[in-house]
């Protein structure tokens, strides 16, 4: 069980409520993220929460900061409080940066610098995921589920509280924040988040669950899963609640499940009653935009009336507003403009999800002033890790009938981790995956094609020598998210 766990839906837990000339901390009516700003330029303000945890307890926190809005100005996580005046914090900033600090007696003082991070998201809405190990004299620092920095901390912690600081005239959401209790994190597989959801959404997020990786994904999706039915019952109840939208923005890599997503969240909205068909309907740039005068309206229109009561999944959206010269003459923004007017039209009757790199979505989040403002919910999914490639390596493997025997897993780690060194964002993770399946079956098949005699167990077992030099393929790709 969780230490800790606030989706913020309805503070149970009280963080501190204030809105005056020094601090804005408040969970605003009908939100899901608790909103956190400093009003005081050249100066911190910090909100915090007492934990009770035994001092030989190991323990991670988990969670995820939006900024919002604001000059310049770290904001992050305080951990090891005893209270606001004495803890550490592990801050991170727009320029794309994180440092750790220490307060004694509210004097703050640098225990690691500023350092570059290229696993930060930046931009103006950018959810970054921070994540804390601590064991009994160490600490361990991960952004957006990579490693990135570790703290020896000798001495017996003063306190076990947590909480935020934001630096600066800056606001932040503070969204979905868990602490979870574990001896060794690093060695124990993570378990199954657990939701409290109503039979028929069950087995959508059972789904979603069982998927590799995705940890920062599964919670997002919890946390939106309880907004929604959180505002159904308040709407059943006759209480006021905030004009729901359904659009979302999926921004990513390549292969990282967006679509597997995207399909989930559309049988989401059916089983809570919020859509009736909860289909989706997928298209992208060539499915919206015509070559002549007249033509791109009604191909928008065409989609529209497909996804009526579901979702229409726009995958690279980015591509409706291309670069430079040819914008000028492209029917790209005419698709936008069209939609934007079918999404008013048609409130609450459809939902729109957008997909595509997180370094291209703003192109088509800034084609119409109209269009951010549809959009408030971002899902932001990373390059899945090594080792998850692997599982998902060895889950392709056991469909097509085919295992690894351990030597054969050790080489295809080395090749794995050896591609994930030199990948982009371009990097096709599940089209890598599959591609070096293809080979490594492929290679098994010239190594065994003329043993004699042939048994079921050769047939089936890959060994080290059928895994391929990554470095021969093409490890980008233009594959479906």
């Amino acid at each position: 069980m969780p230490i800790f766990h606030d989706p913020f839906l309805d503070n149970d837990n009280k963080w501190e409520i204030r809105d005056d000339d020094h601090a804005l901390l408040r969970i605003e009516e009908g939100d899901y993220a608790y909103v956190f700003e400093n009003r005081r330029f050249d100066d911190y303000w910090t909100t915090w929460q007492p934990l009770i945890i035994e001092d030989t307890q190991a323990y991670k926190i988990y969670t995820v900061l939006e900024r919002v809005s604001g000059i310049e100005g770290g904001y992050g996580l305080i951990w090891r409080c005893k209270d606001e005046e004495n803890c550490f914090s592990f801050e991170i900033s727009r320029t794309g940066h994180y440092r750790i600090r220490r307060a004694r007696e509210g004097k703050w003082s640098s225990v690691i610098p500023w350092q570059p991070c290229s696993y930060l998201r930046l931009g103006e809405q950018s959810l970054n995921e921070l994540q804390i190990v601590q064991v009994p004299n160490k600490a361990k620092f991960y952004i957006n589920e990579s490693y990135v920095d570790e703290l020896d901390i000798p001495e017996a912690p003063e306190g076990h509280g947590f909480g935020f600081i934001v630096n600066d005239l800056l606001r932040i959401r503070i969204h979905s924040t868990i602490v979870l209790r574990h001896i060794d994190w690093e060695a124990v597989p993570e378990t199954p988040l657990v939701l409290e959801i109503n039979e028929d959404v069950q087995p959508v997020w059972d789904e979603l669950n069982a998927l590799i990786g995705l940890r920062n994904i599964k919670q997002e999706v919890r946390t939106f899963i309880n907004f929604l039915k959180v505002q159904k019952m308040r709407q059943e109840r006759g209480m006021p609640t905030p004009t729901l939208t359904f659009h979302m923005v999926l921004a990513g890599p390549p292969g990282t499940g967006k679509t597997t997503v995207a399909r989930l969240i559309g049988r989401v909205y059916k089983e809570l009653g919020l859509l009736d068909k909860g289909h989706v309907v997928e298209t992208d740039r060539s499915g919206l935009v015509a070559s002549y005068i007249g033509q791109t309206a009604p191909r928008v229109d065409e989609m529209v009336q497909k996804a009526m009561g579901g979702v229409l999944f726009i995958d690279e959206a980015y591509a409706l507003m291309p670069k430079g010269e040819d914008e000028g003459r492209d029917f790209g923004r005419e698709a936008i403009e069209t939609l934007l007017k079918r999404m008013e039209d048609h409130r609450g009757q459809f939902a729109v999800i957008i997909a595509g790199y997180a370094t291209e979505i703003d192109r088509f989040l800034e084609a119409n002033p109209g269009v951010k403002s549809r959009f408030n919910r971002y899902l932001y999914f990373s390059h899945y890790k090594p080792d998850d490639l692997v599982k998902i390596f060895e889950k392709l493997a056991a469909e097509s009938g085919v295992k690894l025997t351990p030597e054969a897993k050790d080489s295809l780690q080395q090749e794995v981790e050896k591609a994930c060194l030199v990948r982009t964002d371009s990097f096709g993770n599940g089209r890598f995956v599959r591609n070096l399946l293809e080979k490594t079956i492929e290679r098994q098949a010239n190594r065994i094609v003329n043993i004699n005699p042939m048994t079921d167990e050769i047939l089936a077992t890959l060994q080290p020598e059928d895994i391929p030099d990554t470095s021969t393929l093409n490890i980008s790709s233009n594959e479906d998210s």
